[in-house]
């Protein structure tokens, strides 16, 4: 399991999984023209030839060209990028990755051009697809490598001079050593006689049948074949077609001939065999590994791709999740994918060879839908029976590897999402643009879970209250502050600064503010249910929302819903990020104050905004930021910032909390400076709602 681990986390693998889904939706589109040029319906056949001519199928069969009649290009391109994009002197801007693609192309089309014609259009399909990725990879490497160690240093300092020319002039000898090196290679292929590498690669498979008599072992052969074939990214059913033709299609012919003259039919395996019984759902017999996925994985986003492939995969279309999942170069996925068909292969003949079901004697169209296609090949509803077996242990056989690899996506999720949360806290420290544009794995896990919060986290009530009590001198509660909290189904916890920040910039925060201005006052009225009348709720408010003129609207709809008192509600603006003197900001504030509902700074101390918020708003509450409270103790500086803000909040007749106030000693200290009220760990933890009342009723006065 290790060894898989470290296959999946190679980069090298990773860049040719990006390469892969970053063709999607040319698979996709390419994957329903098939579909539609192969439906096995006669009336539907018949309808499209009557009503649009003997030429109906061109059409698709342009789009199937200008989909995946590329593959090949188009992943060679995209891995190249995505290799290229994760190296240091990508990342300084020193190599822009479009060029490093751009050169593999030409690297491609170098070793694989014939003397007497350029590379053949069928090559640039999922044929040529194994060859490219190899390709991809050797130049980008190869290229950073001579970049490395250039002998000469090129540099244009031009005022005309755009980007792109400046990095192209300076990687033309890195570029020309690549090409160098692939020319080489092209020299040597035809000094051996090989002058076609893809057809050079076939002959040599299809010799490898020499081997074998037309058999069983054969047959198990064949099918081992196609699947690797596939894994690599190659059609193996194209590629072993003329092998399908000498030993496996006239097969059924033989057999409806024996029936026909009143003989038993005797070869159980024809290509219908492998169609019907083995390949069910396309190569790899991925019908049963959609099922294991809908299993295993259903609340995974490995479910989006399994729940598209299904009405392809009804047909026998599996590109979708074959380079979507991705199948391909993908370790987990190896075993299976290879031991599944041939299981099918053994168990199918068996059954067949012991009369369990009939030989195979009508022909059926590939596309057939399964169980319908065992029906029609055997005239028997045991051969749909033979196909239910099947399908049910080759779903058995993949539910482990299924849930191998989502575990493994977990874990690489779970590293994802610390990673996320210290690049928002980083963005935040430097107010840099958030990560729902990054192109890595980063923005990718933020683009999930931006998903997840707008259509899970509130229906399904994973987004939740906390409130932490806040206590005066006496041990009385004056009140609370209610924080926001995301319990994801599959990370736990999200930080609350993750789910803010994520939450503003998928634009989210309206929906996500109003939620929680509703749900905080419905928790407000249940407290004043049970005598709880005097505390007073704080709830944050983001400084985007000042920006949001319906905002004071839904407060002051919900308070009226709720009959609450406004001065029981404070809302806190945070003080650590700096909001503009904007006309729309005022005017917010502005009815907020008309509403009667008392207003807060939150983190106030260290941001340069303090006394600005202090002149131009009128405030009722000031929290002091937390690490001034931390260094209360340590620091005889800090101590008199403290006092010199009580002090001045004081003569402005406002009220200042004390958070995180975690010990005894900082709260003698924060009393002694002049400090009326606290909140922190000292008194409690933020608590649920159920936790909070029964905290407060059993310190109604609270002892040290």
């Amino acid at each position: 399991m290790k060894t898989i681990y470290g296959m999946a986390s190679n980069r090298l693998m990773a860049a040719v999984r990006k390469g892969l889904i970053a063709m999607m939706p040319l698979t996709i589109i390419g994957s329903f023209a098939v579909l539609i040029n192969n439906i096995p319906l006669g009336f539907f056949q018949r309808f499209m030839l009557e009503t649009f001519g003997e030429s109906w199928k061109d059409v698709t069969s342009w789009i199937f060209n200008g989909t995946m009649q590329i593959m090949s290009l188009g992943v060679l391109v995209s891995v190249s990028h995505s290799i290229a994009r994760e190296r240091v002197a990508a990342k300084m801007g020193q190599v822009n990755p479009l060029i490093v693609s751009l050169i593999s192309l030409g690297c491609l089309v170098a070793i694989t051009n014939t003397y007497n014609q350029s590379i053949a259009f069928t090559q640039l399909g999922t044929t040529g697809l194994s060859l490219a990725i190899i390709v991809a990879i050797v130049s980008t490497e190869l290229f950073f490598f001579f970049d490395k160690h250039k002998l000469f240093r090129i540099k244009l300092f031009t005022e005309a001079a755009d980007t792109i020319l400046i990095q192209s002039i300076a990687l033309l000898e890195p570029a020309t050593w690549t090409f160098l090196c692939f020319t080489f290679m092209r020299l040597g292929f035809h000094f051996l006689g090989i002058d076609d590498l893809h057809l050079f690669i076939y002959e040599m498979l299809r010799g490898l049948f020499n081997f074998f008599e037309n058999n069983l072992n054969s047959a198990v052969f064949f099918i081992f074949l196609i699947q690797v074939f596939w894994f690599c990214g190659l059609h193996g059913s194209n590629i072993l077609e003329h092998i399908t033709q000498q030993l496996w299609i006239p097969k059924l012919a033989e057999n409806i001939e024996a029936l026909q003259a009143g003989e038993v039919p005797g070869e159980i395996l024809s290509k219908q065999f492998f169609d019907v019984y083995v390949l069910l759902g396309g190569a790899g017999s991925t019908f049963c590994l959609i099922a294991a996925l809908l299993i295993a994985a259903r609340h995974s986003n490995s479910s989006k791709i399994t729940k598209l492939s299904i009405p392809l995969a009804v047909f026998n279309i599996n590109e979708t999740l074959t380079y979507g999942l991705p199948i391909v170069f993908n370790p987990f996925y190896l075993i299976p994918f290879i031991i599944v068909p041939v299981t099918l292969v053994l168990v199918s003949y068996f059954a067949t060879a012991a009369g369990l079901v009939p030989i195979i004697t009508r022909e059926v169209a590939w596309t057939t839908p399964i169980f319908i296609g065992g029906y029609v090949a055997t005239a028997s509803w045991k051969g749909a029976a033979l196909q239910l077996v099947n399908f049910l242990i080759g779903t058995a056989i993949y539910l482990p590897f299924v849930k191998m690899h989502e575990r493994f996506k977990e874990d690489a999720n779970l590293k994802l999402l610390a990673k996320l949360n210290e690049q928002i806290n980083y963005i935040d420290n430097h107010r840099l643009p958030m990560v729902l544009n990054r192109p890595d794995e980063i923005g990718s896990l933020a683009r999930v879970l931006a998903s997840d919060l707008q259509l899970n986290a509130m229906e399904n009530q994973g987004l939740y209250l906390v409130f932490q009590p806040q206590f005066d001198n006496a041990g009385h509660v004056t009140g609370c502050e209610a924080l926001l909290r995301w319990r994801h189904s599959k990370f736990g916890i999200i930080p609350p600064p993750t789910t803010i920040t994520i939450s503003e910039e998928a634009e989210l925060d309206d929906v996500l503010n109003k939620w929680i201005f509703e749900t905080a006052l419905r928790q407000l009225k249940y407290l004043r249910d049970l005598g709880h009348t005097d505390l007073v709720l704080s709830v944050n408010i983001s400084p985007l929302q000042l920006h949001n003129p319906e905002i004071a609207k839904i407060l002051e709809n919900l308070l009226r819903e709720y009959q609450l008192d406004p001065d029981k509600i404070e809302v806190e603006l945070t003080e650590n990020v700096a909001f503009d003197n904007s006309k729309e900001s005022k005017e917010v504030l502005d009815k907020f104050k008309k509403l009667g509902v008392r207003l807060a700074i939150d983190d106030f101390g260290m941001g340069h905004t303090s006394l600005l918020y202090l002149r131009s708003f009128q405030v009722n509450t000031v929290k002091l930021d937390g690490s001034l409270v931390n260094d209360v103790l340590t620091d005889p500086n800090t101590a008199d910032i403290i006092k010199a803000i009580i002090s001045l909040c004081n003569s402005l007749g406002m009220h200042v909390i004390a958070e995180v106030v975690e010990t005894k000693e900082q709260r003698d200290k924060l009393k002694e400076l002049g400090c009326h009220i606290y909140q922190g760990y000292y008194y409690s933890r933020p608590l649920e709602i159920n936790g909070f009342i029964q905290f407060i009723e059993n310190n109604e006065n609270w002892k040290d």
